[in-house]
């Protein structure tokens, strides 16, 4: 069974170099999620909290995105197996695109 975010909070996935915002009670996407800071601190501050915990992000392009229904976090992990799917055709590294339930991000 998925684990379901216990408050709304920003997470990181190292791995997917992703930053999201997830509503309490959403599911997490796939993967290995950390909470780093309260839904209170501004999007700009974590993102700079993250950097310079993670000084390994900075060479890289941290997403960011906003998770606030089941259906957004369905829309995500289509993007990112898409993403996968084009990285492996084209035998290189493919940005993620945008996708409905992640527009916008942080602000």
């Amino acid at each position: 069974m998925t684990e379901s975010a216990r408050e709304t909070a920003h997470y990181l996935n190292g791995k997917l170099q992703v930053l999201a915002l997830i509503a309490q009670g959403v599911p997490f996407p796939q993967g290995r999620w950390i909470r780093v800071a309260s839904e209170m601190v501004p999007p700009s501050l974590v993102q700079e909290l993250v950097l310079d915990l993670f000084p390994a992000l900075h060479a890289r392009t941290l997403r960011t995105v906003t998770l606030l229904t089941e259906f957004d976090v369905q829309e995500f992990e289509r993007e990112i197996a898409n993403s996968s799917r084009d990285t492996a055709s084209a035998g290189g590294s493919a940005p993620l695109k945008g996708a409905s339930g992640t527009r916008g991000g942080f602000r």
